[in-house]
């Protein structure tokens, strides 16, 4: 039995700031937008880079 969704952790510069939970067969843009938009309020100035673990976190490089 496999789950529909997954909850996936979430970093801002290395320090997580939370989790969201997706679709099991999210695409990575998917995922990259939802943790964007789910932690908006904590990303300060310009998106350096995205990076997506397939099924366990996202990190958000910003500066």
């Amino acid at each position: 039995m496999k789950d529909s969704e997954i909850e996936i952790a979430v970093q801002v510069n290395g320090k997580t700031k939370g989790t969201v939970m997706v679709a099991a067969d999210a695409s990575k843009d998917d995922v990259i937008a939802k943790a964007k938009e789910a932690f908006a309020d904590k990303i300060s100035g310009n998106i350096i880079k995205e990076i997506y673990v397939p099924g366990k976190i996202v990190n958000i490089v910003a500066k």
